[in-house]
């Protein structure tokens, strides 16, 4: 199976089996894929610190600065479900720390808009300090980097819909 399968499956077995999920979870030799898995956990788990953890750990092994940042989102996704809001903001900091050094712009910009979708999970506030670092950081012409800015100003005004990130 492919590592986009296998974080389907650890996502699917969360709900129900957190013990195989996890199993399947440490398997994932993409860390892309297993970041999104842990996160998966931590949204159901009784015990969501733990994964969520992990699911940072996965994301600092991923390839690049754009792919470290921008999984971040589920796992700050599911902490903010979970009412972890201290736990959210602090992996949202990290995140839009590492996000501000991606390159190029187009990949910054896309990194940003995931986060700021996250950060919309846990206050319109959160979302609203990280589309403000998003407009600064990622003034571009690039078509990404527009698009970026213009779905941001959409969905703080209500006429766009943030992404869902579990199913």
């Amino acid at each position: 199976m492919t590592p986009t399968q296998y974080r389907d499956q650890a996502a699917a077995l969360a709900k129900t089996d957190i013990a195989k999920a996890a199993k399947i979870a440490e398997g994932i030799k993409d860390p892309w894929f297993q970041a999104q898995a842990w996160s998966h956990l931590a949204r159901y788990a009784d015990r969501p610190l733990q994964f969520s953890r992990k699911a940072a750990k996965s994301a600092s092994l991923c390839k690049d600065n754009f792919q470290g940042s921008a999984v971040r989102a589920w796992e700050i996704v599911a902490l903010a479900e979970r009412n972890y809001s201290v736990q959210a903001r602090r992996s949202l900091a990290q995140a839009v720390e590492l996000a501000q050094v991606v390159e190029p712009v187009s990949s910054r910009s896309e990194a940003f808009l995931l986060l700021f979708q996250a950060a919309y999970k846990i206050s319109v506030q959160d979302a609203s300090v990280v589309a403000e670092i998003l407009r600064r950081v990622c003034a571009s012409e690039h078509w990404r980097a527009k698009r970026a800015g213009r779905d941001v100003e959409k969905m703080l005004t209500g006429l766009m819909r943030t992404r869902e990130f579990y199913w």
